[in-house]
């Protein structure tokens, strides 16, 4: 469904955090390790996934694994990247677990930013503007939805097209998704006077950090030539957005007066739609509204 671009009022989100700015920080906080914490030449791979336990944080990185100077290192090296990590506004904390993982927490406006740069991207693309600004992050992914796919997403690396049930259950997550959006219009939910912040419930931070690395899984499908990055993240999301849906109501009920809640979450879900929509394009496949 194509997003208005009609602007909101409300609190101004000016930090945000995905995995490309983690890495950024990750780079800057190995430079300035003490000597001997960091492998001489070490030139680690700075990998930043969605964490398998959103309890211990949004984000985890083994880089303190493979950058410490040895096994017995990592635990410090972790600890280091983590009191630098705390010093940035867009992260509400950082913890080392295991033998050396460090696990990151974003603040809510962080995860707010997110939101707004997805809907601006979205509004951008509708209007076929090349001109900066905000959402640069999610441009690649959204820009081109509208065009062929990506070279090698359309397949899975192996010479078969992306698998059909995964597709299909994309397109009704998606469908799902445009249904309640129209539901909430017909409920008059305004998309003013928002606090896209309060957006706290765990189903709520998931959904929010999976949309955040979409455009770190698309670098990965196009690096690698293969659908699975980005394929998975999508149906994670789609799984997420699933429970959002069911545990946190965009529309209220009838004896319900409409909150900066149900505002924000209808932001929210302008910024899913815009994502699933845009993903399943970059599949070569369709984005139906009603199934």
């Amino acid at each position: 469904m194509t997003p208005d671009s009609s602007s909101q009022s409300g609190p101004e989100y000016s930090v945000r955090v995905i995995p490309e700015d983690l890495q950024t920080a990750l780079a800057r906080a190995l430079a300035t390790a003490d000597a001997g914490l960091v492998a001489p030449g070490s030139a680690a791979v700075i990998d930043v996934r969605t964490s398998a336990r959103p309890d211990l944080g949004d984000w985890t990185t083994p880089v303190a694994l493979r950058a410490a100077a040895s096994a017995e290192l990592r635990t410090r090296l972790a600890a280091h990247l983590c009191t630098e990590l705390r010093a940035l506004p867009e992260v509400a904390d950082a913890v080392v677990s295991g033998p050396g993982f460090v696990n990151v927490t974003a603040t809510p406006a962080a995860r707010a930013r997110v939101i707004c740069d997805i809907i601006s991207a979205g509004a951008r693309a509708d209007t076929h503007s090349g001109a900066e600004q905000d959402g640069t992050t999610f441009r690649a992914l959204v820009s081109a939805s509208d065009r062929e796919p990506a070279p090698g997403l359309r397949a899975d690396g192996r010479g078969n097209d992306v698998d059909s049930g995964a597709v299909n259950a994309l397109q009704r997550g998606h469908a799902a998704a445009c249904r309640e959006l129209r539901r909430a219009h017909r409920a008059g939910i305004p998309t003013t006077a928002s606090d896209l912040a309060t957006l706290a419930q765990p189903s709520e931070t998931r959904m929010l950090t999976i949309v955040a690395g979409l455009p770190s899984a698309l670098e990965r499908s196009r690096r690698l030539g293969e659908s699975e990055p980005l394929l998975t993240a999508l149906l994670e999301l789609g799984a997420v957005v699933e429970t959002w849906l069911r545990r946190c109501p965009v529309t209220p009920t009838v004896d319900e007066d409409i909150t900066v809640t149900h505002t924000s979450r209808l932001l929210a879900l302008r910024a899913v739609i815009i994502v699933l929509a845009a993903g399943l394009r970059q599949l070569g496949a369709s984005a139906p509204e009603r199934i």
